[in-house]
């Protein structure tokens, strides 16, 4: 059966249900999540899979200008990499078109990702798209102790500008530059811990180190977190399309009997 495009979480209405069980944060431990199944079905670094889903979701990368932000994008997004990457003006955006949950449960959703300008600029502007975010990559350059200083701002800026039950994940950028590393693995382990951030993980967009394994697991978070909305949604479209049918096929009783008699 082919899938509808139509979206049954956007923005920042993806709480839980009142008569769902609330999911704790134990409940997105990274350990309790690596059996759920999944697959990339598409990718593109324009926001606009070809294939349908059935629910959307909302992912911005936030930190410092020159962290690797936009390169974290495109290489989970084209599997590419380039030294020479402009500095993004305003928004860019990517997606990742996934099916994830066991065969009976399977759900396709798109994970949008917006890449955010980090100049200073520019952040009276990219404050709109801290709205609906239902997940974000708080990003910093392990090679930069500034940008690792400067995370208390965009974690603020997370907690006032977003919707408090947005997932984050702290991501240590850059970690090929390993002679060149200004702050250690156990620094950005510890203002996980002080800031109760769900994840976090160094990457290296240059390598492609740990940066598919990264927006999976944003991905599992973000499933784990609205299965009980995501699961309502579907039936409710399962409902509709066996409504649409039945209305179909009446329709054509009604216009399939007739004869002249003339």
């Amino acid at each position: 059966m082919s899938r509808q495009g139509k979206p049954g979480l956007v923005g920042a209405s993806a709480a839980q249900d009142t008569d769902d069980q609330p999911v704790t944060a134990a409940d997105l431990e990274p350990s309790k999540l690596t059996s759920i199944p999944f697959e990339i079905l598409s990718t593109t670094n324009k926001g606009a899979p070809t294939l349908a889903q059935d629910y959307l979701f909302k992912l911005i990368i936030i930190g410092n200008s020159g962290v690797g932000k936009s390169c974290l994008m495109h290489r989970v997004t084209t599997n590419e990499f380039s030294e020479d990457h402009e500095v993004t003006v305003g928004v860019e955006f990517g997606s990742l078109l996934m099916r994830m949950g066991e065969a009976e449960q399977q759900s396709v959703f798109k994970l949008q990702i917006w890449d955010t300008a980090g100049q200073e600029s520019f952040q009276s502007i990219t404050k709109i798209f801290y709205r609906g975010a239902h997940a974000v990559l708080l990003t910093y350059s392990v090679a930069s102790l500034q940008s690792f200083q400067n995370l208390t701002h965009w974690f603020n800026e997370v907690r006032t500008q977003s919707d408090p039950d947005a997932i984050i994940i702290l991501v240590g950028n850059q970690a090929d530059r390993a002679a060149e590393r200004e702050v250690s693995t156990e620094q950005g382990e510890r203002f996980r811990k002080d800031n109760n951030i769900q994840f976090f993980i160094e990457t290296s967009a240059k390598t492609d180190l740990n940066v598919r394994e990264t927006f999976i697991m944003a991905a599992k978070m973000l499933y784990r977190k609205h299965l009980g909305k995501i699961r309502k949604a579907r039936e409710n479209l399962t409902a509709k399309r066996r409504g649409d049918k039945l209305k179909r096929e009446n329709a054509g009783k009604r216009t399939g009997g007739g004869g002249c008699s003339c």
